[in-house]
Parts: structure tokens; C-alpha cells; sequence
């Protein structure tokens, strides 16, 4: 099973919110890269980076705290928040990122992912399935569109995408557990797909339930911070 810490960065330090809320973030630590360096040289090589201002406005806006993380030798890096143009993500593929997620741009603009998924690499390309009360969550989950989870990830495996990452909005930062249903939903009505889990995962439990329901990684936040799961329970599932 693929582990991804989560690093989300706002303001260029390391934060977690609760529910998605802006004006609900805790901020543990004032260096992302410091963060980041300490999962890697734990054993936690796949990280999960997420430029929360760039989610919310549209366009990245922590490109110092995102190089550095970038910069660390074995790191492996899921970045999203912001990605909303080709030169996004030319820069960032440029700068070493292992794989982009985009959410908003995927549904708003569809037609872009198309076409972007025709000149990068399907696996160098996640799409972020952000659910909110059933409906798709968008622009830093701040709005959400008249469409289903698995309509959109329908529509996008016609264009090429393989993988997807789905956040239940509502136990995201809660340590309330993930939303294990919803993914054993998906990836049951959408088939062959690789499905990573975030949002609300509180223990090493819950991850048990996950690699049960077959999905591919999971995203572990709050409960690092807050020492509800240990990097070390957490290696233990790497060769699972």
C-alpha cells in the first residue's frame, strides 16, 4: 500500500484544517521542507503536498516551500493545489515532482485534462475527487458543482486518467475515520482504477479497513500531527 504523509502549506508553514475551514488551521510547523525531511528519513518517501492558497485562489502562490521540499534526495512528491495551467505543470514536472493532482480545473474545464492527459504521462497526473455533502468540492472546496463522484471519475478515465484521490470534505482534519464506504462505492462502480484515500483516517484501524476495501494509498494527516498514528505503525503497511 502506497503511504503519503500529508504536508499542506499556508502562508509557508505546515498547517492542517479542519473540514476544509481557512480559519480553522493549526499550524505545526514554520518549515515544510524541515517536515517533509523528517518523514523521508523515517522511511515515508511519498509525500502528499498540497499548496492550500493555491487551492483557494487559484494559482500557486508557496513556490519557495514547494522547491525545497523538492529538493530533498529520496523524497517522492504528490503535489496539488493551484495546478490550473499547462506551465504549471511543465514547472512543476521540470522541478521534479513525481505526480500533479488537479481537482478544480478538471471540473471546471474538463476539456483541459483531456488535453493534457494526451501530452503527460497518465501516471504522472492524479485527479483530486473532493466530496462535499455527494457533490463534487472545488476552488479550496469553497464551492461545489451539480455532479456526482463517479460521473466525474467516469468522465475522466474516457480521457486516460488512472488515478484518483478521494477526500471526504467532512472528516477531513476531524480523526473521525476515513469515509471507507464511499471508496469500496467507487472503485466497485468505476472499475480499474487506483483509489487513494484522504480525509479523516485516525488510526491504524481505519488503514486496515482501507487496504481491505482495495485501495491503492492512502493520505494520513492530522493523526501524524497529532500522534494518533505513529510513522512507525505506518511503514508497516509499505509492503502491503
Amino acid at each position: 500500500m502506497l503511504i503519503l504523509p500529508a504536508i499542506d502549506i499556508y502562508e509557508g508553514k505546515c498547517v492542517r484544517l479542519r473540514q476544509g475551514q481557512f480559519d480553522e488551521r493549526t499550524v505545526y510547523s514554520d518549515s515544510p521542507k524541515a517536515v517533509a525531511e523528517e518523514f523521508v528519513r523515517q522511511g515515508l518517501r511519498h509525500l502528499h503536498v498540497v499548496d492550500l492558497e493555491g487551492a483557494k485562489h487559484g494559482t500557486i502562490k508557496n513556490w519557495d516551500s514547494i522547491s525545497a521540499i523538492l529538493s530533498i534526495k529520496g523524497a517522492r512528491v504528490q503535489i496539488g493545489g493551484g495546478v490550473r495551467t499547462e506551465t504549471d505543470v511543465k514547472r512543476l514536472l521540470d522541478l521534479g515532482v513525481w505526480r500533479i493532482v488537479v481537482g478544480s480545473v478538471a471540473v471546471q474545464s474538463p476539456s483541459v485534462i483531456e488535453e493534457w492527459l494526451k501530452k503527460f504521462p497518465a501516471e504522472r497526473i492524479a485527479i483530486a475527487v473532493d466530496v462535499k455533502e455527494t457533490k463534487l468540492a472545488y476552488s479550496g472546496w469553497t464551492n461545489k458543482a451539480n455532479l456526482s463522484p463517479i460521473t466525474f471519475v467516469n468522465q475522466m478515465k474516457t480521457y486516460g486518467a488512472k488515478t484518483f484521490v478521494c477526500t471526504d470534505v467532512s472528516r477531513d482534519g476531524m480523526l473521525i475515520g476515513a469515509n471507507i464506504g464511499m471508496c469500496r462505492s467507487l472503485l466497485a462502480q468505476a472499475g480499474n482504477i487506483e483509489l487513494i484515500a484522504c480525509g479523516g483516517v485516525s488510526s491504524v484501524e481505519n488503514i486496515n479497513a482501507l487496504l481491505e476495501a482495495k485501495v491503492s494509498g492512502v493520505v494520513v494527516g492530522k493523526a501524524l500531527y497529532e500522534g494518533t498514528i505513529s510513522v512507525k505503525d505506518l511503514t508497516k503497511f509499505l509492503s502491503s
